[in-house]
């Protein structure tokens, strides 16, 4: 099973940044080293093609894992957001809502200033994640080129410090 890797510590946000490229949607994928804890995320995804049971699993995998803000990315990225917002409100609102995770959805801008939002302006909701989010997963899925210039963003935002 594939597994984010650690890209360092950002001492601005506080937070342990982590990347995972995947080459689709359907890979498995499991994030131990979170240990439960609530984080923020960023996926740079291509979602033109994807069916939407798959799209609101894979929102739905990511509320699991402990998403409390949630930034999408990418051709079809305000699909992608809406299906995500459909998981959090459930089928019988207000009944079925989990709380406030935060969602965002950035179609009119560049890749590294999506990345930059998802550094440096993801603050989650106080009730939904009391302790906040001490890690950031950055995900990508198929593009080589997206995944190199969103490690390259991650490591400057490290350096810069």
């Amino acid at each position: 099973m594939t597994k984010p890797k650690f890209i360092g510590y950002d001492d601005t946000t506080k937070r342990q940044i982590w990347q995972l490229n995947l080459a689709s949607i359907e890979t498995d994928f499991a994030w131990d080293e979170a240990h439960g804890q609530k984080f923020a995320c960023i996926c740079a995804m291509d979602t033109s093609s994807i069916p939407n049971a798959k799209l609101s699993a894979f929102c739905s995998h990511l509320i699991k894992l402990g998403c409390a803000y949630f930034c999408a990315w990418g051709p079809g990225c305000k699909r992608m957001h809406d299906l995500m917002d459909e998981q959090i409100i459930g089928s019988n609102p207000p009944v079925t809502g989990i709380g406030c995770l935060m969602t965002t959805w950035h179609a009119k801008e560049s890749l590294v200033k999506a990345v930059d939002y998802f550094l440096y302006c993801t603050i989650s909701d106080d009730d939904y994640a009391p302790a906040g989010c001490p890690h950031g997963l950055a995900m990508s899925f198929g593009r080589a080129e997206w995944e190199a210039e969103i490690e390259r963003r991650l490591h400057q935002s490290m350096t810069a410090q």
